[in-house]
C-alpha cells in the first residue's frame, strides 16, 4: 500500500474549499495543510477539517512535508503563485484558468521543466456524466461520421455573476481586475472538451465576445466557430445573458443527432438520440442527472499517481486549449478568422 499524497491547498475562497473537501474525501490523498489571508477563513477550515492552516501563502509554501500544491487564488494571481510554488520545489495542481493567456501558462510550464516538478489542471468537466455519455457516443458509433459538434453553457443567473463568498458585494467574475469574464471561466472546459472529442488539431476560428448585461469590463457571452483539420466543425459558446438556454450538446453525424438539454448543470439531464432512415423514427432518452461540481478529478489524480503514471490533463492538452482562447480574443479584436495552423 502507498502512501497518502500530501497536498496543501493555497488560498481558502469559495473553490479552494471545494477542493479541500474533495482532497479530504479521496482515498489516496491527504490535505496536510491550507493557507489564507483571511483569519476568518482560515478558522473555519482548520476547525471543520483539522488540518494546519497558515496566515501567508509564503508560510505553506515552505511547509517541507507538502509535496503538491493547489493553486486556488484570483484567476489573475495564478501564475505569479504557480512560479513561487515551483521555486520551491512543488508539484501543483492549478485551478483553472491556468493563467490568463497562452504566454504565461507557457512559461509556468517552462518553468517546470527547468525544476522538474509536474503541473496540472483543475478542468474537473472532464468528468461530468454529461460530457462521459458524448465520449461513449462517439466511441460506440451511435451517430455514425459525427461532422458537426455544438457545445454550450448558456443560463441566466446572478448566481454565475456573484460566485464567490463575497457574492454580488465583491463579482470578481464581473472585473478584469481579478481576470474574470466567462470566456476564462467556461472556456477552458468548453474548448478543453472538445480537443478530446474531435482528437484533431484546430485549423481556424473565428470568435466573438460580448458585455451586453452583466458587465463593462468583461465578457459575459461569447462565441467560436471552430473548424478542425479532419474537417469536423464546432460551435462552442458560453453566455449568462440566456433567459432560454440553449441545448449543452448538439452532434451530428450521418446516422443521428444527439441533443442534450441546456441550463444549469443540474439540469442536464435529458439526452435524446434520434435516427431516421426512410419512413422509420428510433428515439432513445438518457438521464445523465449530475452535481454541479464533479468530483472526478481527484480520484483520477490519485489512481494516475498511485500507478505511477501522469497526472490527468496534460502540458499539451492545457496549451491547446488556452491558444483557442486566444484565438477568441484575437478574432474579436481583428474581426477575422485566425488562422491557427501557423505559430
Amino acid at each position: 500500500m502507498k502512501n497518502n499524497i500530501n497536498i496543501g491547498v493555497l488560498g481558502l475562497g469559495r473553490m479552494g474549499q471545494v477542493h479541500c473537501r474533495q482532497i479530504a474525501a479521496t482515498p489516496g490523498l491527504s490535505l496536510s495543510a491550507a493557507s489564507s489571508r483571511s483569519t476568518v477563513l482560515a478558522a473555519g477550515i482548520k476547525e471543520e477539517l483539522k488540518i494546519r492552516v497558515y496566515h501567508s501563502h509564503e508560510e505553506l509554501l515552505q511547509d517541507s512535508s507538502i509535496g503538491w500544491m493547489v493553486i486556488t487564488t484570483f484567476s489573475h494571481e495564478h501564475k505569479e503563485w504557480a512560479l513561487q510554488a515551483i521555486a520551491a520545489g512543488k508539484n501543483l495542481i492549478i485551478e483553472k484558468p491556468v493563467a490568463l493567456s497562452y504566454q504565461e501558462a507557457a512559461a509556468i510550464y517552462q518553468a517546470a521543466r527547468e525544476k522538474g516538478v509536474q503541473v496540472t489542471v483543475h478542468l474537473n468537466r472532464r468528468w461530468d456524466r454529461d460530457f462521459e455519455l458524448v465520449q461513449r457516443v462517439l466511441k460506440e458509433d451511435l451517430l455514425g461520421e459525427v461532422y458537426r459538434i455544438e457545445s454550450r453553457y448558456t443560463g441566466f443567473s446572478s448566481e454565475w455573476a456573484g460566485w464567490g463568498l463575497q457574492g454580488l458585494d465583491n463579482p470578481w467574475r464581473l472585473k478584469k481586475a481579478y481576470g474574470g469574464g466567462i470566456l476564462s471561466d467556461w472556456g477552458p472546459h468548453l474548448f478543453d472538451q472538445l480537443l478530446l472529442l474531435t482528437a484533431s488539431p484546430a485549423k481556424c476560428l473565428f470568435g466573438k465576445t460580448e458585455s451586453r448585461i452583466w458587465s463593462s469590463e468583461v465578457e459575459d457571452h461569447f462565441w467560436a466557430e471552430v473548424i478542425f483539420q479532419n474537417g469536423v466543425s464546432a460551435r462552442v459558446e458560453a453566455s449568462n445573458n440566456h433567459r432560454y438556454s440553449l441545448p449543452r450538446w448538439l452532434l451530428l453525424g450521418s446516422k443521428g443527432t444527439l441533443k442534450m438539454a441546456g441550463g444549469d448543470p443540474s439540469g442536464w439531464n435529458r439526452a435524446l438520440i434520434r435516427k431516421n432512415f426512410h419512413d422509420f423514427q428510433e428515439e432513445t432518452r438518457l438521464d445523465t442527472s449530475q452535481q454541479e461540481l464533479s468530483g472526478g478529478f481527484y480520484p483520477a489524480f490519485a489512481a494516475a499517481l498511485q500507478q505511477g503514471k501522469e497526472p490527468p490533463v496534460s502540458p499539451g492538452e492545457v496549451l491547446a486549449a488556452a491558444r483557442l482562447i486566444d484565438a477568441v480574443k484575437e478574432s474579436d479584436s481583428k474581426g477575422q478568422s485566425i488562422d491557427l495552423t501557423v505559430d
